[in-house]
C-alpha cells in the first residue's frame, strides 16, 4: 500500500510526502512515489499521518485493569487502545502481595504470547513493590519492599522475560546494585522517591535511564537541593509527564516542553475508569473514585488519570506546546526511553507501518498496526 497525498510527520516536521508500506513495515518515504502493479494506493490528501502513539506507563482502560485483568481481558485493553491512537504500550502493574504478583506478570506475559488484534503491548512496567513509604502515592504501603535482586529475578522469571520497565526508589540499600545488574537488561525508572539530587545522580550514573511521571511522588523542585527535578535536567535520561492538566499544571508542562522537550515522555498513567463514567473503581486492592475525570483515594490523594495519551497529546497543544513537540513526546521519545527506536515510534523506513491518519485538526480517523488496519471511523478531536 502508499499512502498517498498526506501531510506527514518525518524527522520532526510536517512535509507533503508518500509512504510506501510493505509486510507490516515502512518500506519507502518520498515524493510522488509510482505504484507498482497490483499496490494500492491511498489517498490520503487533506489529512495528516502520524506515527502511532507509544504508551510506556498505563494501568488499564475501558473496565480492565493489568493487575487483575485475565489474558483475554488484556486483549480486550489491547483493542480499545488502538482505537485511540495508542499502538504499543506497556502493561504497568501495581504493589501486590508476592503470590499474586507472580500470577499477575504471568496472566500479562500469556496475553503477549496470544494471537490477538490491537496495541502492541510491549512488555510489563512494574511499578512497585521498591517504592518509598513515604511517597506512596496510590500503592498498597503493606506491599512495598526494599529492592531485592533474587526476589526479582523469580518474577521476571514468572513473567517469560517480560519484564521492561522496573520502577524503584534509589534510597534503599541494594537499589544502586539492582541497577548496576539490570540498567542495559531492563529500563530502570527512579520513581516514588524522595531522593535528593546527589543520589539520583548516583542511579543516572549506575544506568537508571528513566523517571517515572516527573513531579508526581517525589519532592519539589528547591534552590539549594533540585532533588530527581535536576537531576533530570542535567543527566541523560527520559522523563515521563502526565498531562491531563491535573497532575501537573498547565504552566508547568509548558515550562518543562522549553526547558527539556527532547526528554519528555507523555503517559497516561490511566486506570481502568478511563474511557468510562464516573464511579468507584479498584487500584492495586484499593478503591478509587472518580467524579468528572478526576480520579482520586478515599483520603484525597490523586491516583491515576482517566485519559489517554492521544488526548495527554492533544491538550499539551491545547496549552500551547507546539505541535511538534508534543508528537515527538509521544511517539519517538517513548520509543527510545524503552530502548525500541530500531522498531517502533516514527514514520521511517525498516520501523514498523504503525500509523494514524486523522484530518488537520487531529480527530483520529484510521488506526494501523504493523500495516493492517484495526480501527477505522472518526474520533472527536478530544479522543475520551
Amino acid at each position: 500500500m502508499i499512502f498517498h497525498g498526506g501531510n506527514v510527520f518525518y524527522n520532526g516536521s510536517f512535509q507533503d510526502l508518500d509512504v510506501r508500506v510493505q509486510d507490516g513495515l515502512i518500506q519507502e518515504i518520498g515524493n510522488h512515489i509510482p505504484p507498482g502493479t497490483g499496490e494500492t494506493v491511498k489517498d490520503i490528501s487533506g489529512r495528516r499521518l502520524l506515527p502511532g502513539l507509544i504508551d510506556v506507563h498505563t494501568h488499564g482502560r475501558a473496565g480492565e485493569d493489568f493487575t487483575y485483568a485475565s489474558p483475554e481481558g488484556i486483549c480486550r485493553a489491547a483493542a480499545d487502545y488502538c482505537a485511540h491512537g495508542v499502538t504499543s504500550l506497556l502493561a504497568t502493574t501495581m504493589t501486590m502481595d508476592e503470590e499474586f504478583s507472580r500470577q499477575m506478570v504471568s496472566r500479562i506475559g500469556r496475553a503477549m504470547e496470544s494471537d490477538y488484534q490491537g496495541s502492541r503491548i510491549l512488555g510489563i512496567n512494574l511499578e512497585g513493590p521498591f517504592l518509598g513509604r513515604d511517597k506512596k502515592g496510590c500503592h498498597d504501603e503493606q506491599y512495598l519492599r526494599p529492592v531485592d535482586i533474587d526476589w526479582f529475578a523469580q518474577l521476571d522469571e514468572c513473567a517469560r522475560g517480560s519484564i521492561r520497565m522496573v520502577d524503584l526508589d534509589p534510597r534503599y540499600p541494594e537499589a544502586l546494585s539492582f541497577i548496576r545488574r539490570y540498567g542495559k537488561e531492563k529500563i530502570i525508572s527512579i520513581a516514588h522517591s524522595s531522593a535528593g539530587y546527589d543520589l539520583a545522580c548516583q542511579a543516572a550514573d549506575a544506568g537508571a535511564w528513566h523517571v517515572t511521571h516527573l513531579f508526581n511522588a517525589m519532592n519539589s523542585l528547591h534552590h539549594r537541593e533540585p532533588g530527581i527535578l535536576g537531576m533530570v535536567y542535567d543527566k541523560k535520561v527520559y522523563a515521563e509527564l502526565i498531562t491531563d492538566g491535573l497532575h501537573v499544571h498547565p504552566s508547568v508542562i509548558r515550562m518543562m516542553f522549553a526547558m527539556i522537550p527532547e526528554k519528555i515522555c507523555l503517559v497516561s498513567d490511566s486506570l481502568s475508569a478511563a474511557g468510562r463514567a464516573d464511579g468507584i473503581y479498584e487500584l492495586g486492592g484499593l478503591e478509587v473514585f472518580v467524579k468528572e475525570g478526576r480520579a482520586c483515594l478515599a483520603d484525597g490523594t490523586l491516583a491515576c488519570s482517566t485519559i489517554s495519551v492521544y488526548e495527554g497529546m492533544l491538550r499539551c497543544m491545547e496549552f500551547g506546546v507546539p505541535q511538534e513537540q508534543a508528537i515527538l513526546a509521544a511517539t519517538w521519545q517513548p520509543a527510545c526511553s524503552i530502548r525500541m527506536e530500531d522498531k517502533i515510534g516514527a514514520i521511517r523506513q525498516g520501523l514498523y507501518a504503525d500509523l494514524l491518519v486523522t484530518d488537520q485538526e487531529y480527530h483520529l480517523e484510521e488506526v494501523y498496526v504493523g500495516g493492517k488496519l484495526l480501527h477505522h471511523g472518526r474520533t472527536g478531536r478530544v479522543s475520551q
